[in-house]
């Protein structure tokens, strides 16, 4: 499985630095990416990680192509040419899959994410990309599920012994993880616009090492940065209020649940 290794394309808002465009492309650049970086990890690593691409198993109900639980070769159940319905384990929760589409909440032709999805990059089948209109990702149970809309259906299982653009390959392109908000590019522009005038050296709000200064009768104490760190904020106000609005536990990333019945595919 490949791993994301940090956040990418975080589209910050520098609207409230207004000396943002006097800083060189490089020196926005660095400060860019400096920004970027703390603010994925205070929140938690939870918004727009960097794009993977994922190879997945057979849906629940194709046919038997993904995995389900005894007794799905059964017979006749309710009469006809076959089950009315097919029990199998759901993230381990079991459920019956029966009417798919238009007389139930399951879609005719979907793929379950194993992950959050902040956004659909690509999805190739055989090697060859599909139009983006030709499918829509959708939510349900708290399960993100890319929904073929054209007609077609995406392939029922694959052979994860060819390349990711072979014959027999079926390979979603996505950045795991959640969009990210408005706010969240405004305090990522903000924290950058710090670490911008911190390289220029300019003043900026970035909390510095003094711990106390006394001078013609003023008093000043400021807080030491690793003290401010260690609480999980920058020591920017506008920056602070937006990362203890998302992570107020201070988590270092969203919990995990490792099971057999949660298994989608696999990562290249």
């Amino acid at each position: 499985m490949t791993t994301p290794v940090g956040p990418c394309d975080w589209d910050i808002n520098t609207s409230c630095c207004p000396d943002w465009a006097s800083y060189t492309p490089e020196v926005q650049a660095r400060a860019t990416a400096l920004a970027v970086a703390v603010l994925d990890g205070l929140t938690g690593h939870q918004f727009a990680q960097c794009p993977v691409a994922y190879r997945p198993c057979g849906p629940a109900c194709a046919g038997g192509g993904g995995y389900m639980s005894w007794p799905v070769g059964m017979g006749v159940v309710g009469g006809g040419a076959g089950p009315w319905m097919v029990p199998y384990v759901d993230a381990g929760i079991w459920r019956n899959c029966a009417c798919p589409g238009a007389c139930g909440c399951g879609a005719r032709c979907e793929t379950p994410f194993p992950t959050s999805v902040a956004a659909v990059s690509e999805v190739s089948i055989d090697g060859v990309v599909l139009d983006p209109s030709a499918y829509r990702l959708d939510s349900w149970r708290g399960i993100p599920r890319l929904v073929r809309t054209d007609g077609d259906c995406f392939p029922h299982c694959q052979d994860m012994n060819v390349a990711p653009d072979a014959v027999g390959s079926y390979v979603i392109t996505y950045q795991p993880g959640r969009p990210l908000p408005e706010a969240g590019r405004i305090a990522a522009g903000d924290l950058a616009c710090e670490f911008a005038k911190a390289c220029s050296g300019g003043d900026c709000a970035l909390p510095q090492q003094l711990a106390s200064l006394s001078r013609n009768g003023v008093d000043l104490q400021v807080v030491e940065p690793s003290a401010v760190l260690e609480q999980g904020l920058t020591g920017v106000h506008s920056v602070d209020l937006w990362v203890q609005s998302v992570n107020p536990a201070r988590r270092s990333r969203r919990s995990r649940v490792a099971s057999p019945d949660t298994y989608r595919g696999r990562f290249q």
